[in-house]
């Protein structure tokens, strides 16, 4: 056993003395199926007294025949160690049989015991045994003489889990520049700090350190913002304090509410620029956005239908529902051979329905969910994950080698992306596959005009399925989905190519919410994710699809055009979400992130795409799954796996919506934080589709030294952008406020942006 300088001891133990078995987590009625959960890493590991685990918890599940068993829920506990907390208590294995969660220590120095086991059968259980060590503390502060904007280092231990902000001077969070191994932090001392005698600490994990002091000099007598450097400041602080040096430059600044799924609406908002010394040029105040909501298309009316079915079947207890039926599943699969391939939850998986079997299915045939249609339909394509259904009423049945890649496109790459990203659906018919139904009700669902108009539906997942009080349940985990219909007879026209190239990025979107609703309701009884977040994950599902094509087709494989960004085959996967992009960086301050109206517009839909692929950039390809698989839901959600307020997320976001990519200026000159990866945006954008595009990011001039001031209007979780060219020599005082000149309402979260682009 290897003790860490940081004091703390960590190791794995199976205190069993062999392997766990335990019943199906169904209930008793049952029939026996015995699992192996075993320690996946027996490395020592450390992490300080109130800390969380830098690595996961993981067990690995077997099956009675060795097989990597997937979508078997085990339920994790802490059975001893005061204060200790586990992020998620209740996991289901992935594809790999591997199931984990994060542990948080108790704030004192103690034995942490966790026990993983199968449905809570502890007798058979594997037990991690965790020493936590002394708590994070810092031994020095260097300099102790600073002023505003200086960088400090911060020396100590159990640092590791430092975020962004993380370090308090004063009453102030300081900028983190870097975090190096467990032992020294470096930041910038915060703006907008009285002069005097201040102490810093520092937040790692849930414990706050020890304080020592420091002397700030003067206050701050502006912010001296280097090149490329940036600093937000709360409204409370923006409306007085925020002050700019006299280097003079050229600057961006962003007025913005950073408040999430805030109810309240729009404010408006006054940003002024006044000299300290002397005034300049003259500038025209900002025109005050439009908030004019247009009508929601039929596509965007069945999207809240559906949401709204969620949440009122979570609310009436459908994981109990689905559990019922997963039981009677999983007792009509343990009658089959346990020789059958591709175990689910450690039973064989039943063979599937012969090619050309028909099942009739009741199909939503009203966006309004007043109606429901019956489907009958052949079976066309078999798979080990997903099975293809065709309505017999298809005005252009598709042919049999176009279906074959189809269906494979799906089973044996698309279905298994997904599931690695975001986790396991359920299998409530026990069947362990998901049937995609192909059906002209689909293309009902939209008239002709209104496909023209305001575009189609393309494809959805109705959770009522997964459920027994309706009539028309399936009672199976299904994706529905349009048919080709060259003639339009239908609605509007839709060639086989269309569909078959559209599809595949409309099953990865819907399949994100099929595993979403499943992972929060049905496995951990919980609420279904908030919309903005919900649709943002999927968006993201279409692009990890995109993704995955560009790493087979690197450039200039599979191109059409030479100037082309994207192979052809990734095209379709980011279409959409590129498109939606455009629309809202066109009018950032009208669209919210984080504050739908109703289930997001294409331009909201785009916001929320842009942030969390700029979040995945930041905390890592991991965090995907971490959002799904948990019962928290929306910004406190967010919070949690980011480690990070979403003000100060929100904040940094939009700073990089612009500073990504400036023109002229190298991408290396821009902090990492600032960045959406290695790829500008900008170019993503603009030539991702093989056209070239306008940069549509609505930069405003103004305001500037001594002019009117600027008016506009913002939504929750929006922002606006004006681009300021400062003289040197002159001071100037910024001020971010509610329309009469006061502070804005706490609940508001609002904030001022500040970078400097140029000496």
């Amino acid at each position: 056993m290897r003790v860490s300088r940081a004091g703390a001891i960590i190791w794995a133990l199976l205190w069993a003395a062999g392997p766990a078995a335990c019943r199906n987590p169904g209930g008793p009625d049952t029939p026996f199926v015995s699992y192996t959960l075993q320690p996946r890493t027996t490395e020592v590991r450390s992490a300080p007294a109130g800390g969380v685990l830098a690595e996961p918890l993981v067990v690995q599940v077997t099956d009675s025949l060795g097989r990597a068993a997937r979508g078997v829920p085990v339920q994790f506990r802490v059975a001893a160690g005061r204060g200790a907390a586990l992020l998620d208590s209740l996991v289901v294995s992935d594809a790999t049989g591997a199931a984990a969660t994060r542990l948080r220590l108790g704030l004192e120095g103690d034995t942490v015991v966790v026990v993983a086991s199968v449905a809570g059968r502890d007798g058979d259980a594997v037990r991690f045994a965790v020493v936590a060590g002394a708590p994070a503390a810092l031994v020095e502060v260097f300099p102790v003489r600073v002023t505003a904007g200086d960088t400090v280092l911060v020396r100590g231990r159990g640092l590791a889990g430092t975020t962004s902000g993380g370090v308090l001077v004063g009453a102030a969070r300081a900028r983190v520049l870097a975090v190096v191994g467990d032992t020294l932090v470096r930041v910038i001392v915060p703006h907008c700090l009285p002069s005097g005698d201040l102490m810093v600490a520092v937040q790692a994990g849930a414990t706050l350190t020890n304080a020592l002091p420091v002397t700030l000099t003067e206050a701050s007598r502006g912010l001296g913002l280097q090149p490329f450097e940036a600093f937000t400041v709360a409204g409370s602080d923006a409306a007085g304090c925020a002050r700019l040096g006299t280097e003079g430059g050229r600057y961006l600044l962003f007025p913005q509410l950073a408040s999430a799924e805030d109810p309240s609406g729009a404010r408006s908002y006054l940003l002024t620029a006044e000299a300290t010394a002397a005034t300049t040029a003259d500038a025209l105040p900002s025109p005050t956005p439009s908030l004019t909501r247009r009508p929601i298309s039929p596509r965007e009316s069945l999207e809240r239908l559906l949401r709204a079915t969620e949440r009122g079947l979570a609310r009436a207890g459908i994981a109990e529902e689905a559990a019922a039926l997963t039981r009677e599943a999983l007792a009509r699969r343990s009658m089959r051979s346990a020789a059958d391939p591709a175990p689910l939850a450690g039973l064989p998986v039943p063979e599937p329905p012969a090619l050309g079997t028909e099942r009739t299915f009741r199909v939503l045939s009203r966006v309004d969910g007043t109606a429901y249609s019956n489907s009958t339909a052949r079976l066309r394509y078999v798979g080990a994950n997903v099975l293809v259904y065709e309505d017999r009423a298809a005005p252009a049945p598709i042919d049999s080698l176009a279906m074959r890649r189809f269906g494979d496109l799906l089973d044996r790459t698309l279905h298994p992306l997904d599931v690695e990203i975001f986790g396991a659906e359920s299998d409530i018919d026990g069947n362990g596959r998901v049937i995609v139904l192909l059906t002209p009700i689909v293309n009902g669902l939209t008239t002709a005009a209104q496909c023209s108009a305001d575009g189609f539906v393309r494809g959805f997942f109705n959770g009522t399925d997964l459920g027994t009080r309706s009539q028309n349940s399936n009672r199976a985990e299904i994706l529905y989905a349009l048919v080709p219909d060259p003639a339009g007879t239908r609605s509007c026209a839709h060639f086989a190519t269309d569909v078959v190239r559209q599809l595949p990025s409309t099953f990865l979107h819907e399949f994100q919410h099929m595993i979403s609703y499943n992972q929060h309701v049905l496995v951990r009884r919980g609420s279904d994710e908030t919309t903005w977040l919900n649709e943002g994950l999927s968006h993201m599902a279409e692009e990890m699809g995109g993704r995955l094509f560009e790493k087979r087709f690197p450039a200039p494989l599979g191109r059409g055009l030479s100037t082309q960004l994207l192979p052809d085959s990734a095209i379709a996967f980011y279409r959409g979400d590129i498109e939606n992009a455009l629309l809202y960086l066109g009018a950032p301050s009208t669209h919210s992130v984080s504050a739908f109206d109703a289930l997001g517009s294409l331009e909201e839909r785009g916001a929320a795409w842009l942030f969390l692929r700029w979040l995945m950039v930041q905390k890592g390809d991991g965090i995907l799954a971490r959002l799904v698989q948990t019962p928290r839901t929306g910004r406190r959600n967010v919070e949690e796996v980011a480690g990070e307020t979403f003000p100060a997320l929100f904040g940094d976001f939009v700073i990089a919506l612009a500073a990504d990519s400036i023109n002229l200026v190298p991408r290396s000159r821009i902090p990492a934080r600032y960045r959406f990866g290695e790829r500008a945006l900008r170019r993503l954008l603009t030539q991702g589709l093989g056209r070239d595009s306008r940069w549509p990011l609505p930069v405003r001039s103004g305001p500037f030294v001594g002019a009117q001031p600027a008016i506009g209007t913002l939504l929750p979780g929006s922002f606006e952008v004006y681009d300021t060219q400062l003289p040197r020599g002159i001071g100037t005082a910024l001020r971010f406020a509610a329309p009469q000149g006061g502070p804005f309402a706490a609940n508001a979260e609002a904030q001022l942006g500040i970078i400097r682009i140029s000496p």
